[in-house]
């Protein structure tokens, strides 16, 4: 018997408009598989992990999941450019944004941020709870929703050291395979002599391993606890009695209070982290942030992972328990639409010198050259070798580009602009639509490999040899993915970095099924642009 159809996507979702008129192909089949997993109530079932291909309405089917559940959700990204695709797309159905503080000016003290408003030392603030602190405004319209959307940075901020954000029965984690990174940066901790020493606590041994440090901080922990008390006693003291609150006192608060919690973090540290000497103080980063993973999945009874290259590996690697549900899903879009090529270059590393430098940016501009009735993403991997294309490409008029602060800004600019135009970018790799003639070719210059010699990667990769390559592969898949968005799609794929016959044949096990069906080999020249 054949399986009845589904009402379509935006009839489940009670929306007017025709954006979701139709399901994808193979997406029905998707989020009936959700459905059954929502209805599961053995504690067994707790996870699922979806592995879809990029353009496959990943989105889409979590917001339906969330809808129709019958419980309130939390759908978590890790690029500004995916939370605010999704709340443009599904506002409508109630999905409610939440931001940080510091995304907000503070409505008493114009000058600063919200995260440095007076409240932040116990002042009274009526604007709170009047209305007139945005920030609180858009807070209490997310506490009060069904479905919550927020990064992963902000969601482990708020639920460990603020209020939270009220109970879930569902936790989306979109671009789940960058949960990894967004822990680490959550956990980072930094310590600055001048702050420690004020305190009037002294480091250890500058040479000191982390096993030094941890138990550094076990000891001196009480103390740090004690001037922040004392401190936050004074000026409360002072308050009560009337004096005037110096700016230095509100400072000392601040810092004492930040330190006592960066030394208790530190205390309570599991496995083993790496220690780096920087300007002004130390920074400590974990190895590995698997015993962490409860800091996102809290006690929320479903956690429903997504991603395109969501993989066993990368599910351990931010301590996903078993049993899991896993469901992997081919992609629909014709392969010869989507046509990834190796165009022989030169070996692009630490150890390109300036003539392969040369040779490279003239091969980018060779391929522009002959699509100039089109727009294309060049992807960098680095801001310096950005910078190296900007300098060097005779196209460098058409070429836009965007800094950590201005992603969004710019890849709005550059969707909007006509052909021919080149978006140069380290880092939209994931979370970002390219649909139809908003790109239609993408450059890779290099092999993503991360920085090798960062300290904590190479304390990783002695732990786990293939892990570098492991992170190489998702992101190189990702940028791969950047302009096919439907079956009629068309975007070709050039590889210019000579490194891609090693490390394709090497570890394409890491990258999924229907990015190989992908892989068409090596040419010679630089192939007639798709049709």
């Amino acid at each position: 018997m054949a399986t009845p159809s589904l009402p379509s996507p935006n009839q489940l979702l009670g929306m007017p408009e025709a954006k979701f008129s139709s399901w994808y192909p193979g997406q029905d089949e998707v989020f009936r598989q959700l459905v059954d997993w929502l209805a599961d109530e053995d504690p067994e079932s707790r996870f699922f992990c979806l592995s879809v291909p990029t353009g496959s309405g990943k989105s889409l089917s979590a917001t339906l999941a969330a809808r129709l559940s019958g419980v309130r959700t939390c759908i978590l990204t890790a690029t500004k450019g995916l939370q605010e695709q999704i709340l443009a797309d599904f506002r409508p159905v109630g999905v409610r944004n939440v931001k940080g503080q510091n995304n907000f000016v503070c409505t008493l003290v114009p000058t600063l941020r919200a995260d440095e408003g007076p409240c932040h030392e116990g002042i009274s603030c009526e604007l709170r709870s009047t209305g007139g602190c945005p920030y609180q405004v858009q807070l209490a319209a997310a506490m009060s929703s069904r479905i919550v959307l927020t990064n992963y940075a902000y969601y482990l901020a708020q639920t460990r050291f603020s209020h939270g954000l009220g109970e879930f029965g569902l936790l989306v984690m979109d671009e789940a395979n960058l949960a990894f990174g967004s822990l680490e940066s959550h956990l980072v901790v930094h310590l600055s002599r001048m702050d420690v020493e004020s305190m009037g606590i002294s480091f250890p041994q500058a040479d000191s391993d982390w096993h030094g440090w941890q138990m550094w901080a076990n000891v001196v922990r009480s103390v740090a606890e004690l001037v922040s008390e004392r401190t936050e006693d004074d000026i409360r003291e002072a308050r009560q009695s009337g004096k005037p609150i110096s700016s230095a006192m509100t400072k000392s608060v601040r810092t004492a209070r930040s330190v006592s919690n960066r030394i208790c973090e530190l205390s309570n540290a599991k496995g083993d982290w790496v220690v780096q000497h920087v300007r002004h103080g130390f920074l400590f980063t974990p190895i590995w942030v698997a015993d962490y993973g409860n800091f996102l999945f809290r006690s929320i009874p479903k956690v429903l992972l997504m991603s395109a290259i969501l993989s066993p590996k990368s599910a351990d690697s931010i301590g996903v328990p078993e049993p899991r549900q896993w469901s992997s899903t081919k992609s629909h879009f014709p392969p010869d639409n989507t046509p990834i090529w190796h165009i022989p270059t030169i070996r692009i590393n630490y150890r390109t010198d300036s003539l392969g430098t040369a040779l490279w940016a003239s091969r980018i501009d060779q391929i522009i050259s002959r699509r100039l009735d089109r727009k294309g993403i060049v992807f960098t991997v680095s801001y310096d070798r950005r910078n190296l294309l900007l300098q060097r490409s005779r196209f460098a008029d058409i070429m836009v580009s965007h800094s950590t602060s201005d992603v969004v800004e710019m890849v709005r600019r550059f969707k909007a602009m006509p052909p021919p135009a080149v978006l140069v970018s380290p880092a939209v790799t994931s979370g970002w639509d390219f649909m139809e003639d908003e790109c239609r070719y993408i450059i890779i210059g290099k092999v993503p490999y991360p920085d090798t010699k960062d300290p904590v990667m190479v304390a990783r990769s002695e732990s786990d040899k293939e892990w570098t390559s492991f992170v190489a592969m998702e992101t190189l898949v990702q940028e791969s993915g950047r302009g096919s968005r439907s079956q009629s799609d068309k975007c070709e794929v050039l590889i210019i970095d000579d490194s891609w016959r090693w490390y394709y044949r090497k570890y394409r096990h890491y990258s999924p099924g229907w990015f190989q069906d992908r892989v068409k080999g090596s040419l010679l020249n630089v192939p007639d642009p798709l049709i």
